[in-house]
This record gives C-alpha cells, sequence and structure tokens, in this order.
C-alpha cells in the first residue's frame, strides 16, 4: 500500500487534487487570498513536489484552488 505523503503525483490531475485536499485540511471553509499566500510558502517549506512546474507557481496555484477560497 502506498504512503499518501510519500507517493509519486502520476498525473497533474493526481497534484491538483492532492492540492486542494490539502489545502481545505490547512485552511477554513472562508480562505482568502491571504490563506493562499500562506499555503503556498507551506508548499515551498514541505511540498515543493506539489507545486505546479513551469511559469509563475503561485499565479497557478491559486487556479489549481479555484473556488476553495474567496477572491477578495
Amino acid at each position: 500500500m502506498k504512503n499518501p505523503r510519500t507517493a509519486r503525483i502520476e498525473t497533474e490531475a493526481d497534484r491538483v487534487a492532492r492540492v486542494r485536499q490539502l489545502f481545505t485540511a490547512h485552511h477554513p471553509k472562508e480562505a482568502t487570498e491571504d490563506h493562499v499566500c500562506l499555503f503556498f510558502r507551506w508548499l515551498l517549506q514541505h511540498h515543493q513536489e506539489l507545486l505546479p512546474k513551469g511559469g509563475d507557481p503561485y499565479l497557478a496555484l491559486r487556479a489549481d484552488l479555484d473556488g476553495l477560497y474567496q477572491d477578495l
């Protein structure tokens, strides 16, 4: 059985699903852009492999989390 914390991300859809799962576990239902910024910093420290490759990873992360936070 694969350990979900160390399992290799197989597809882009898997990566996005895992990022969304972690975000909702770490931040309240009423998350804001500030929470996205904090989560981005957390990912940089703990799970860089989950950050989008190429381009601006912060902007791509915002797109990955669309609908999970309020854009103020």
